[in-house]
């Protein structure tokens, strides 16, 4: 059996604290597809170009998908084996973290048609993907609550 392509990829978890009220995440909302009707919410991903690092990629793509400006040196990267096997392809993730005062975004509309800041701890709950919902523990194990 031939092995499936990889694509390496980032993922990356924006996180607001706030005084008097509890943190929150910023979620996008990807359109709905056939196959997920209503769409799906998710964290910041994208894959890594030619040549890119990967937390290169990672400030690249939070400013293509929300405009927001982050700095690479304020990036967590959370620590493990992150692959998901999908029917046609296998996905290799570095995995991050960022926490931002800024909570007015602009999101690309051609990659999504809606964003929310949600409390931490609703966050599980919004997530269509397994896949999100593990890597959201993971980061989630990181953070300093």
């Amino acid at each position: 059996m031939a092995s499936k392509p990889v694509r390496h990829s980032i993922e990356c978890w924006i996180i607001c604290r706030r005084v008097g009220a509890e943190d929150a995440v910023l979620l996008l909302h990807v359109v709905e597809e056939p196959d997920i009707p209503g769409g799906f919410w998710q964290p910041i991903t994208g894959g890594i170009k030619e040549g890119e690092a990967s937390h290169e990629a990672c400030v690249r793509e939070i400013y293509e998908e929300t405009s927001l400006r982050v700095r690479a040196e304020d990036l967590h990267q959370v620590p493990g084996h992150w692959e998901f096997q999908l029917p046609h392809q296998v996905i290799r993730k570095d995995l991050y973290w960022v926490e931002v005062s800024e909570t007015a975004i602009r999101i690309a509309p051609e990659e999504h048609d809606d964003w929310k800041w949600v409390p931490i701890s609703a966050v599980e709950s919004e997530l269509h993907w397994e896949s999100n919902r593990r890597t959201w523990k993971a980061v989630l194990s990181c953070l300093r609550l």
